[in-house]
């Protein structure tokens, strides 16, 4: 059974000209009548309320969700109001859900808002104020989930949308990447093989024909020699560049003390010509990190010492020191140092110093030594003045 729309005044839920369209679901008509009457004695807004006092009509009608607020007689003859909840697509559901029941009691008013209802009314205390007021809060707390639950269901679906958009570009991205790498190796190789080429060839013409050129010709020799050189050094590097940032890491602990004496061994002819210290740390030192890449960055900031200390470097140092959560290796010399802005430009790809432009070098050494770092969770800087010699820090990451 359905009565027919019944109107009256509700204070300040929506516009006057906007009905509160209000739901009773009670197997009791006196109960309808003394609801209606409470309502019909509201001063402001306007509303019009629908009775279905049968269990299944109400589960139709609560489905149709056209209803503002429903009130729920907690007992339908020989159904519960929370039976009705679990028949109805609460998901579906905007509206809120307020308990009649005939006596209070403590346990029922937990079920009912376990079961989904926004509030719980006893039918004998109920007043016109009472109903009023919870009618009305009830309508406005459900505005606000209602309008909560849009706004996250948004955002979900944003949050979705960007991750699909970031796996997208990340994708597009690792593609670009891979070509650009294969671009770079494969110019690395068609330069590198000329280049081997024209020292080969001017290289054949000093020693077959060096009589037959003038000094002229032989000094410009000399600097095709070095040209090509420094041709294949360069693409050489930016191979190793490449394949430092590519390559995968192997963790393991090292120790300091045995990668110090592989790199001492490698340029102990350099360091006996040139009579320079070489110095390391007495005690063994235990780092965890990729052993190649450690051997790397030791053997570039080495060599780029001998390279670039000058006539006065006479010493190298590499030592080790710890922070709270770093292993920092420290490389000396007391070379001839750098300028003072240099020195936070030396880790830039391809950068060189003014004042050794005259000496073959490709720029790369140090952008290594600090992608090397940034792999391991560090970084590279330096220490230098003029004719003071430098220090390089690598620092470690102790946590990988």
């Amino acid at each position: 059974m359905k009565h027919p729309k019944n109107s009256g005044k509700f204070e300040d839920i929506q516009t006057s000209d906007t009905y509160i369209n209000i739901l009773l679901i009670d197997d009791d008509e006196d109960d309808f009548i003394v609801i209606r009457d409470l309502l019909s004695d509201f001063e402001a807004g306007n509303f019009s309320i629908d009775w279905v006092p049968d269990f299944e009509e109400a589960i139709r009608v609560l489905n149709e969700n056209k209803h503002d607020i429903c009130l729920l007689d907690y007992w339908l003859n020989s159904h519960s109001g929370l039976e009705l909840l679990e028949q109805i697509d609460a998901s579906k559901s905007h509206m809120p859900i307020v308990f009649l029941t005939g006596q209070g009691d403590y346990q029922v008013d937990i079920k009912a808002m376990q079961a989904g209802a926004d509030d719980y009314l006893v039918k004998n205390d109920i007043s016109q104020q009472l109903l009023e007021r919870t009618i009305r809060y009830s309508i406005e707390r459900r505005k606000s989930k209602n309008a909560l639950e849009r706004a996250y269901a948004e955002m979900e679906q944003e949050v979705v949308e960007r991750t699909a958009e970031l796996a997208k570009t990340n994708e597009l991205l690792q593609e670009s990447s891979e070509k650009i790498k294969q671009f770079a190796y494969s110019v690395s190789h068609d330069l590198k093989n000329p280049a081997i080429g024209i020292y080969g060839l001017t290289k054949r013409l000093l020693n077959h024909y060096s009589k037959r050129l003038d000094d002229r010709g032989q000094k410009i020799c000399t600097q095709i020699l070095c040209a090509s050189e420094q041709i294949a050094s360069l693409v050489e590097n930016i191979n190793i560049y490449i394949a430092t940032k590519e390559m995968p890491i192997t963790y393991e602990e090292i120790n300091l003390k045995e990668i110090c004496r592989i790199i001492q061994e490698e340029f102990s002819t350099t360091l006996a010509i040139r009579g320079i210290k070489w110095s390391e740390p007495e005690n063994t030192h235990f780092i965890k990190a990729d052993r190649l890449s450690v051997i790397r960055a030791l053997r570039n900031l080495v060599d780029n010492a001998l390279k670039y200390g000058g006539d006065s470097l006479n010493m190298i140092s590499i030592s080790c020191i710890d922070s709270s959560d770093h292993h920092i290796i420290l490389v000396r010399d007391n070379g001839g140092g750098l300028e003072g802005e240099d020195s936070k430009k030396i880790f830039s790809l391809f950068f060189r110093e003014k004042r050794i432009k005259s000496i073959n070098g490709t720029g790369m050494g140090l952008a290594i030594v600090k992608e090397i770092a940034e792999r391991h969770g560090g970084d590279a800087w330096a220490e230098s003045s003029p004719n003071q010699g430098t220090t390089i820090f690598v620092s470690f990451s102790k946590v990988l």
